[in-house]
Parts: structure tokens; C-alpha cells; sequence
């Protein structure tokens, strides 16, 4: 029997010539020996070359044409049957059509999952840009107004743009900057609830439709040698959360490389070449309460419109905060805005680890002025797991204390507008001031030394006596923030007399801090007395089982500890470089001269090439999710250590 004859059953199609296609006529059975049923006329292995569209170079050791040549033999026999009777050349030849047939089947395939991929992402795309039915029924009408309006887009003029916004930051600010693009064309398909995108990662979920929008806007940009932008609309950590869906958007899958997710050789579906030159540029969008981020950017404390939201006229109010939302897009597309670099500092583990040593929770228990619970004859604080985000990117700030511990209290009794969460803040204060210290945590730092580039940073002067408990903070700033900023270390007559170096936040230097109870004092204010120093940075806690350290960084706070009660590190290094857009008020005091020439390219940070895989490797590991098992603790770790833990 030929491999011809073979082929309906072991394919289970209508038989035809494997080298012409053709097929028997109507009623004829399968060819013989020296049959032409077929009518085919290929008799040469040259010809059958010719007619060969496998791609394989087997088809040189094949006969000519099996629809002349080929034996005949009974169809009973089984498959295992006609393996011992067909020839060499036959097996062969069946082989090369096989695998054939299985790339045909397998590109119809795929074919079918990408049409099927389209429309999941075409309804998306759909409901996205759909109105926000229950704002308009439910909540108050837009603050810039029913007929409020972007400025008009234009693709040969304008950057490039999308938009990752928090639709409750701002008093429900970001809502209604939301529903403004969605009446605009261009608008509504590239401004995302950044809430949505990272709960929609379904396959042709959001985040599939945010990544679609991020390929679009890399090649326009590409086609005018141009980088994209993005809007990080919220709090100040919202930028270290806009970086994240960045990065998850990018990432490679690959269960779904022939969706567009193949990885490009370094993890992500971009390039270097591709990241280094479109990943896109940052602009804040200040919705949040302090907005550290936006200011440090040029682009305002407070969100485009909320001054003139002030306007006595009842009438001109959302007239005059339309004007200011436009001239504030207006600003984020334009060309001649400048782009800048920004160091990014992440949490890496300790040199010649693998992981981190140290496990995270939360602060609960109730809302109130308290959120201790008395337990035998002590004062206790209840934990609970932590959300996300878990702690990777440092934009802007991090600090070990006091402030750790005041954001805490803060998180689980935020308020909804800008001004109830600043008196929220002054209560607290109050609170961790006049309270008496519960069991978890040691007397201020006690228990906490910190090096920076392997010199001994703090406690200052340990070898004369100097302890950590007498101070209440340490960190540092990458920025000058409304409350965590500083200047450099002068003496008192000359913090009044002299103009300080502030914080930049393209430097590379780690501006380090430490504080006492007094320092506002001795500081004249609250700005910090800083030291430039270059990182890494290293905490490390001793304080034994039982015990722990609130931290928070660009305004997110956890408690850490170590399970068994060892002494855990946390370490901290330039990890990245990223593009940033600044607004029209930029200081130049604060981000540099923007035509100085100093690299504004995204890029790993690290002084070898290693270092640089390794923050690489970090990122990956972040949007795949595996940082939640390595950093957070579970409700059993939690209560092992010694902790209360509130159920759910």
C-alpha cells in the first residue's frame, strides 16, 4: 500500500494526490498500480519537486508520483498493519505530509483565535468607551460642566497620548475628567480607569485594549520620531502604579505568542531598543491629597480646574475649570513640553539573596482616633494581609517610623475630599503623640541601623553613645515634597542665610534624612537637613520576635517583620530610569536645566550588567504576580509571629 492510500485514515480527510492535489473521480476507486484515475501527469522527482509546497527537503528522495505508481492492498488493514507494508520512501513521505497537515490545521487555528481575539477586544473597546450610566444617574452633575470638552487632538501636530486615571481620586475629580474623553474621538479609546485595566486582565479584557492603544501610540510616535506620553492621573502613588500596568501591559506570555505577546528576548514584547526609545513619557495629573509627584513635575498641587471651582459666580465656575482642564491637556500634548529623566529607587533583596527576609502586613482594626485594643494589661495593634500594591517602586520617597505608622492609622480612615483627609492627618498626630506605645512596636527606632553604600549611615555617632531610639524617622527623598522634603545639611545660621541645594530626582543620589522629635525645631520648619549619598541603602531591623517596623514610600504603608524573629533587611537602589513630561511650572532649582543633555531614555539601572538583570528580573516578577507569595504575609504567618490578626 502506498502512503497515498494511507493518508484518509491516518488524517481522516478525502483522499487526494499528495503531490498534485487532485482527486479521484466520481465513483472511481483509489488508484493502483499503473492506474491514472486521477488524470495526474507527474512522473519526475523534479517536477514533484516543483509541485511540493511542504517547505521540506525530503521530497528529493521520493519516487514520482504515487497516483501512477502506487499498489494496491485491502482497506481493513489496520494503521499499524500498513506500517510494515508500505515502503521507506512511503513513510517518509508520509511524515512530510503529516506534519503538513498539522500546520495547515494549526494556522487555521490560530487564524480562528485571533479573529476570535479581535472581537472579545472590539466589545471591550465597546463598553470602555460606553458613558458612565450610573455617575450621571447617581452622582453630581460634571464639575467642568455638561458640555465640557478636550482640546481637539490633532495627530500631525500632537504627542501622542494616553491616560491611566483613578476615577475616585480628586472627590471624584478623575470621574469626571473620565467622562469628559469619553465624548472626545480620539480620547475616549486611549483614557482608562487604571482600576479597571489591572481587574480586567482576562484575554480580551482591558488591559488587552490598553495594550492595543499602547502598540498604536508607540508607532505614531515612531512615525514622528516622537515618545508617547502617558497621564498618571491620582495620588502620588499612582505613579508607581501607572509604571506597573505599564510593565504588565508589556510583559511577554508565552501561551499567547502568536497574539502579539511573543517575547521580544528580554521578557517584554518591546525591544530594548523599542522601551529605551517609546516607553512613554510620565505626566501627573495631581488628584491626590498632598501631590508631591505633580508639583516636583510642574504640573500643580491640585487637579486642572479646582482653583476655579472657588469662583463666587455660580456660573462661570465650571465655564473657567473647562478652560483650565483644556489648557492643562493642551500642555501634556504639546511638542514643546520638555522630557526628562527621573530616577526610580525600588525594594530589592539584600546583596546575595534571592528573596526578601522580611514578611508584610497591614495595620486594622476600626476606624476612629484609636485603633489599639487592650489585651492583657497592654496595649495591642490588630493586623490584617496586605493588598496590593506590595513595594517595588519608589518614586518619590521612603521612610521608617514615625511617618510609617501615621499613614497606617491614615489608610483605614481616609476621607473623600482633599481637605477632611488633611485634618484626618493632624488627628493622628495628635494621636501617636500622646498614646501610649503598644506591644508591636519598639520606642521609636530602636532596633534599626542603616548603611548607605556600605558606610554606616545611621545611628549617627553610635560609636560615642548615640542611640536609635532617640530618633523617631530615617529615609530619604527622592523629591521635595509638601511635607517630606529637604535640603542640604548647613548649619542653623545658614539654613536662614543661604539658599540650600534641594532634592532632584535626576541626580542619582539618595537625599538621606533622619529625625528626632525636636527636629522641626531645630529645622526651623519641616523641611529635613539631607545628606546626598549614593545609594544602595540597607535598614536593617533587630528587634526580635514579636516585634516590627512601620515603612511607608510614596504614600503606601506596611508593617514588616521577620516570622521567626531574625533580623530582616530592607534594601533599596536605583533600579530604573524613566521619561517624564514636565508642566509649566517646573522649578529648575528641582529638576535640573531640561535642555542639560542628561539622559531622559528608559533603562535597568545598575553599575553592572547583572545589576541590571537583576532589576529587570525584579519588574517581571512584580507583574507576574510572584512578589505577592515572596512579600506578603498570610493570616497564619501573621498570627505565628505573634500578632493579632482580624478574621477576612
Amino acid at each position: 500500500m502506498s502512503a497515498i492510500q494511507v493518508l484518509p485514515k491516518l488524517l481522516g480527510q478525502d483522499w487526494s494526490c499528495w503531490t498534485c492535489d487532485s482527486k479521484p473521480a466520481a465513483g472511481v476507486a483509489t488508484p493502483a498500480a499503473d492506474e491514472a484515475t486521477t488524470g495526474c501527469t507527474i512522473n519526475s522527482v523534479e517536477s514533484r519537486t516543483e509541485h511540493d509546497d511542504s517547505g521540506s527537503n525530503l521530497d528529493k528522495a521520493i519516487p514520482p508520483c504515487h497516483c501512477l505508481t502506487s499498489a494496491s492492498i485491502e482497506d481493513s488493514l489496520d494503521e499499524d498493519s500498513v506500517q510494515n507494508v508500505i515502503s521507506e520512501a512511503d513513510q517518509r513521505m508520509l511524515r512530510v505530509e503529516r506534519r503538513r497537515w498539522t500546520l495547515q490545521r494549526e494556522a487555521a487555528e490560530q487564524t480562528s483565535r485571533k479573529q476570535e481575539l479581535l472581537e472579545l477586544i472590539r466589545q471591550t473597546s465597546i463598553e470602555h468607551q460606553g458613558p458612565p450610566l450610573f455617575r450621571e444617574a447617581q452622582g453630581p452633575a460634571n464639575r467642568f460642566g455638561s458640555t465640557a470638552r478636550f482640546p481637539p487632538f490633532d495627530k500631525s501636530k500632537h504627542v501622542p497620548v494616553l491616560a491611566l486615571i483613578n476615577r475616585g481620586s480628586g472627590a471624584m475629580a478623575g470621574a469626571d475628567i473620565l467622562a469628559v474623553a469619553q465624548k472626545m474621538p480620539y480620547y475616549q479609546d486611549r483614557f482608562f480607569n487604571i482600576i479597571d485595566v489591572v481587574r480586567d486582565r482576562r484575554r480580551g479584557g482591558l488591559m488587552d485594549v490598553f495594550r492595543q492603544q499602547l502598540n498604536a501610540a508607540r508607532e505614531e510616535a515612531k512615525a514622528r520620531g516622537l515618545r508617547p506620553r502617558l497621564i498618571s492621573g491620582g495620588g502620588d502613588g499612582t505613579a508607581s502604579f501607572a509604571l506597573y500596568v505599564i510593565f504588565a501591559a508589556l510583559s511577554a506570555d508565552p501561551e499567547r505568542a502568536d497574539e502579539g505577546l511573543a517575547d521580544a528576548g528580554n521578557g517584554f514584547i518591546w525591544s530594548d531598543e523599542e522601551l529605551s526609545d517609546f516607553f512613554p513619557a510620565i505626566a501627573q495629573m495631581p488628584l491626590g491629597t498632598a501631590n508631591d509627584f505633580g508639583a516636583n513635575l510642574g504640573w500643580g498641587r491640585k487637579y486642572p480646574g479646582a482653583a476655579a471651582l472657588g469662583h463666587i459666580q455660580t456660573s462661570k465656575r465650571a465655564s473657567l475649570a473647562e478652560q483650565a482642564l483644556q489648557q492643562w491637556i493642551s500642555a501634556v500634548i504639546s511638542p514643546e513640553s520638555h522630557v526628562v529623566g527621573f530616577d526610580v529607587w525600588g525594594f530589592m533583596p539584600a546583596p546575595g539573596a534571592e528573596a526578601c527576609d522580611f514578611k508584610l502586613c497591614e495595620l486594622g482594626g476600626e476606624r476612629g482616633w484609636n485603633p489599639k485594643v487592650s489585651a492583657e494589661g497592654q496595649q495591642h495593634l490588630v493586623m490584617k494581609t496586605a493588598a496590593l500594591p506590595v513595594p517595588l517602586f519608589a518614586c518619590l520617597y521612603f521612610s521608617a517610623g514615625f511617618s510609617g505608622y501615621l499613614v497606617s492609622r491614615f489608610q483605614i480612615n481616609r476621607r473623600r475630599t482633599p481637605i477632611s483627609n488633611v485634618m484626618e492627618y493632624a488627628r493622628h498626630v495628635a494621636g501617636i503623640l500622646t498614646e501610649t506605645q503598644p506591644a508591636e512596636l519598639n520606642k521609636w527606632l530602636e532596633g534599626v541601623t542603616v548603611s548607605c553604600a556600605g558606610t554606616e549611615y545611621f545611628p549617627p555617632r553610635s560609636s560615642e553613645g548615640n542611640e536609635a531610639s532617640r530618633y523617631w524617622e530615617v529615609g530619604f527623598c527622592n523629591t521635595n515634597g509638601k511635607y517630606v522634603s529637604g535640603a542640604d545639611r548647613t548649619p542653623a545660621v545658614a539654613r536662614v542665610c543661604s539658599t540650600r541645594e534641594p532634592a532632584k530626582f535626576n541626580d542619582a543620589k539618595m537625599d538621606m534624612y533622619r529625625m528626632k522629635p525636636i527636629s522641626p525645631l531645630k529645622n526651623l520648619g519641616l523641611k529635613k537637613q539631607t545628606d546626598k549619598t549614593e545609594g544602595p541603602m540597607t535598614l536593617t531591623f533587630s528587634g526580635g520576635k514579636g516585634k516590627g517596623l512601620f515603612f511607608q514610600w510614596d504614600g503606601e504603608a506596611r508593617f514588616a517583620f521577620s516570622p521567626s524573629g531574625e533580623a530582616f533587611n530592607i534594601h533599596i537602589k536605583k533600579i530604573l530610569n524613566i521619561p517624564v513630561v514636565l508642566g509649566p511650572e517646573f522649578d529648575v532649582k528641582v529638576t535640573g536645566h531640561p535642555k542639560s543633555g542628561a539622559d531622559c531614555n528608559f533603562a535597568f539601572c545598575g553599575e553592572a550588567a547583572q545589576e541590571k538583570e537583576a532589576a529587570r528580573s525584579r519588574v517581571l516578577r512584580c507583574v507576574r504576580q510572584e512578589l505577592n507569595t515572596e512579600l506578603n504575609a498570610s493570616r497564619e504567618e501573621i498570627l505565628a509571629a505573634g500578632f493579632l490578626c482580624q478574621e477576612g
